[in-house]
């Protein structure tokens, strides 16, 4: 029988397949590949040493040039906040995500060409791993991460997410569930039909939740229908990040794009350009360094240049799929930092 938590980071996994799929990813699954199969708990990976468990696997299929194919393992936490994690990831977990994929990209056989027909059983991929939390990941997790190239997403300030996280984390007691006796798998297969299906009268599939589960799976659907827009990319080429937004890009002319770049309680950002509007997380330790200056708007303005001077984003735009560069727009923070100037040199005179 599955723990609440892991329940609640299956139906997560589950609204982060969703934001995948817009974003241009594809779901694979035991059919894809001699190297994936279905086992006692899931989807298995084959790596050099053994096969491996893994909670989704996504393939995007644009890959540029001298670059293997790339496949996106799937992992997501919703622990809820105590006061020790307060919710966030901890370093074994990035541990086994290093482990398996270090394991899985040497599962490579270079074979014979009389074997022409096993070569193309074993075809090459670039395996990569994500991790998504509710509530972010611990220090040590982070630096880990880097170190090894686990890319960590988490929804815990981003404001388009916030009832998505609270209706998850009312997973919290076993009243929403008609029995125990859960399959998760079936459960997550249930919640992926529901979400993805436009007739009300799939809820009554939900056969693992009581009249108050099919409620919040409900909302839960709701909330994500408030994400029309989702994209994947790198803050200043290093960060991975996940933008979200309430409508979809749409009529982008250009790949290169000039935005206002608005910082929010020093935890997120809004990218904005042309009527649309970006909401990002900020890594945790550009966090720290807003957090140290945010008293002072003029230094806020200047961090911006510095860490938060360009984002790449791949996805969707009009039904094409497009990578695009939004930088900061310099003439707009300029003008914003001689109006700032002017208010503070008006209010030394004032205090005169």
């Amino acid at each position: 029988m599955p723990t609440l938590a892991q329940i609640r980071g299956g139906i997560l996994e589950e609204i982060v397949l969703v934001l995948l799929e817009n974003a241009g990813y594809r779901i694979l699954s035991e059919n894809d590949g001699v190297e994936i199969r279905n086992g006692h708990s899931g989807l298995e990976l084959q790596g050099r040493g053994e096969w491996h468990q893994v909670d989704a696997l996504v393939s995007y299929d644009f890959s540029p040039s001298f670059i293997y194919p790339i496949r996106l393992i799937v992992e997501a936490k919703a622990y809820l906040p105590n006061s020790y994690t307060r919710g966030r990831v901890d370093i074994n977990t990035v541990r086994n995500a290093v482990g398996v994929l270090k394991d899985v990209n040497e599962n490579y056989f270079s074979l014979s060409p009389q074997d022409s027909n096993e070569l193309y059983k074993f075809k090459r991929f670039n395996y990569t791993y994500a991790i998504f939390s509710l509530y972010g990941f611990t220090r040590n997790a982070q630096r880990y991460a880097i170190a090894h190239q686990i890319f960590l997403i988490q929804y815990y300030f981003n404001p388009l997410f916030t009832g998505i996280r609270n209706t998850i984390s009312q997973i919290k007691k076993w009243d929403i569930f008609s029995t125990r006796d859960i399959e998760l798998r079936q459960l997550r297969r249930d919640v992926r039909d529901f979400l993805r299906n436009e007739n009300s009268n799939v809820i009554n599939s939900l056969s693992f939740f009581s009249n108050r589960g099919k409620e919040m799976i409900i909302n839960l659907k709701k909330e994500l229908d408030k994400i029309k827009g989702s994209y994947f990319g790198l803050l200043n080429g290093e960060y991975p990040i996940h933008l979200i937004s309430e409508r979809v890009l749409t009529q982008i002319p250009n790949d290169e794009i000039f935005a206002r770049v608005y910082i929010h309680n020093a935890k997120y950002v809004s990218f904005e350009f042309n009527g649309n509007r970006l909401f990002f997380e900020l890594p945790e330790t550009i966090v720290e360094i807003f957090s140290k200056v945010w008293r002072d708007k003029i230094r806020v303005a200047k961090t911006k240049r510095q860490y938060v001077n360009y984002v790449t984003l791949t996805g969707k735009i009009d039904g094409i799929m497009r990578n695009l560069i939004i930088r900061l727009d310099e003439s707009w923070l300029e003008d914003y930092l001689r109006r700032l100037r002017l208010s503070s040199s008006q209010a030394k005179r004032l205090k005169k």
